[in-house]
Formats: C-alpha cells, sequence, structure tokens
C-alpha cells in the first residue's frame, strides 16, 4: 500500500487540487486499487491518496 498526502495551508482553488490528484494517478498502474480522501477546515486543504496495490492470484 502506497499513501500520497499533500497538505495546502491557504485555500486552493479546486482545480490546482485536481491537478495534483491527476499527477499521482498518472504514475500508478491503472489496474490498482485507488481511494482519495479529502478534508477542509477553515484555512487549509488536505488531500490523502491511498493505493492498494493489484494482487496477482
Amino acid at each position: 500500500m502506497k499513501t500520497f498526502e499533500k497538505f495546502f495551508r491557504h485555500r486552493v482553488s479546486y482545480e490546482k487540487i485536481d491537478k495534483y490528484v491527476n499527477l499521482v494517478l498518472k504514475t500508478l498502474d491503472p489496474d490498482d486499487e485507488v481511494y482519495v480522501h479529502y478534508d477542509e477546515d477553515n484555512n487549509s486543504q488536505f488531500v490523502r491518496i491511498e493505493v492498494l496495490d493489484r494482487v496477482l492470484h
């Protein structure tokens, strides 16, 4: 399992957050299972991307 985390200190547009998520997703295998968690406070935003590696049987 891989985890990517990014903390944005001030209010950032959703386009910039989407750009970050898309850059991370480009580096991953398309068969991996991905969970994106987003949390927002007053003046900050937090993004966590959890990647579960695929299992070959």
